[in-house]
């Protein structure tokens, strides 16, 4: 295939979308209805004669699905491309990336509407066997999209999971364990895959809950934990049905997918020990040495906070007013400091945009009170002939509070990049 080749009369194809062993997607623009369209063509039906088959059954197996996330079938046909037949499937154009490289909101939710999905593509009577994040694809409109239904079967040809040659139909990875017994792929293997897949999501591990660490399983709320391990039973008959798991998953979801409060002593050390460190750190630093003169005055950060040096001949309105401002930057800081603290506390997994943001904004705050509080009382501030000299006690308290907010955006970069994590 080549940027600008024509298909048929209507169809002319312009950019490389993806490419597998046996084919290639590609974006393309159907000139008779003036849209977009992704065209998927079998490039490996002459050392694969099979290919061609499944390629068929697929595009018939789209064309009976009608259903909003599963991908629509547009034309299907043959080109002739170097004296070859070659197959191919047009479809709609998503807008969008696989679950492989997508982050959503809510794993839980975007498990309800895949479970609704598949529970349409059971009642059909097809069973997809192979569920994984590189066949869901998560629209830019909202929309969680099934695709690749290449080795689909409907329940007329579920005899077999693998080929002659032994090469297995699926991912064995996400396959469950019948599957890899060679046995029938049943709807209960695309249930059993699709919990493989939501607990990928929500812990980083690809096993069943039944092989997670303790600490791990602790780590996933529990309605939502007791149906991920009803779905990844090894026996295909204790597993719900598509159906039943997108309501349950609806009603189990929350504004997070994981626990907002540890459920084991190691998970409360674990999220207590960064915060209470700092914590002791800010109370120690508090009560040393700030300012010294060269008359030998001397005060604690604590006391040094809210006082402003002034010239003595300015009016006291002006000089009142700076000391206001000194105390409320004090108190900005302190609150910016404190919310920080509890904000690395309770920052989770599933942690929410506007859960996050409150964290930057106590980071904004406390960088802006004490500013204000430097630029005033700036080190090495002369007033009448005296200087006022900056001491260790005032640095080590900046150095804590940096030390605070590295740590607020190292724990949220780290909670982002695991719950991303394919």
């Amino acid at each position: 295939m080549q940027q600008g080749m024509a298909v048929g009369s209507r169809y002319r194809v312009e950019r490389l979308l993806g490419r597998g062993g046996l084919g290639e997607v590609w974006e393309a623009t159907d000139h008779t209805l003036g849209r977009r369209v992704a065209i998927k063509f079998v490039t490996g039906v002459t050392q694969y004669p099979e290919a061609a088959q499944r390629f068929a059954h697929e595009a018939r197996t789209l064309a009976s699905l009608r259903h909003g996330s599963v991908v629509t079938v547009h034309d299907a046909g043959t080109a002739d491309h170097d004296n070859q037949p070659l197959p191919y499937l047009v479809m709609e154009l998503l807008d969008g990336a696989t679950w492989e490289f997508s982050h959503v909101d809510s794993v839980v939710g975007t498990g309800a509407r895949l479970a609704d999905v598949l529970a349409h593509v059971h009642a059909a009577k097809v069973v997809h066997r192979d569920i994984k994040p590189a066949n869901i694809m998560i629209c830019a409109d909202g929309r969680t999209v099934l695709m690749d239904f290449g080795i689909a079967r409907d329940d007329a040809s579920l005899t077999r999971t693998a080929t002659t040659t032994g090469k297995y139909f699926g991912t064995p990875g996400y396959m469950a364990p019948e599957q890899l017994q060679g046995r029938a792929a049943t709807p209960a293997s695309d249930v059993y895959a699709l919990g493989i897949v939501l607990v990928e999501k929500l812990t980083g591990h690809r096993l069943p809950v039944t092989q997670l660490m303790p600490q791990v399983q602790s780590s996933i709320s529990e309605p939502v934990l007791a149906l991920l391990a009803r779905m990844t039973a090894a026996r295909p008959e204790e597993r719900p049905t598509a159906a039943e798991c997108a309501s349950l998953l609806r009603a189990s979801e929350t504004p997070t997918t994981l626990r907002q409060v540890p459920s084991t002593r190691k998970g409360w050390r674990q999220r207590l020990v960064a915060p209470t460190v700092l914590l002791t750190l800010h109370t120690i630093v508090l009560f040393q040495p700030a300012y010294r003169t060269a008359g030998g005055w001397n005060d604690s950060v604590v006391e040094a906070f809210g006082k402003q040096i002034v010239y003595a001949e300015e009016e006291d309105f002006f000089e009142w007013n700076l000391r206001a401002w000194g105390a409320l930057t004090t108190v900005g800081a302190g609150v910016g400091v404190a919310t920080l603290l509890v904000a690395v506390m309770l920052l989770v997994l599933g942690s929410r945009v506007p859960a996050r943001l409150a964290g930057y904004g106590a980071a904004v705050l406390t960088v802006v009170s004490l500013g204000w509080q430097t630029m005033v009382d700036a080190p090495y501030y002369e007033s009448s002939g005296y200087y006022t000299q900056v001491v260790y006690g005032l640095w080590l308290f900046y150095l804590v509070t940096a030390l605070t907010i590295a740590m607020y955006v190292y724990h949220d970069v780290r909670a982002r990049r695991v719950s991303a994590r394919p």
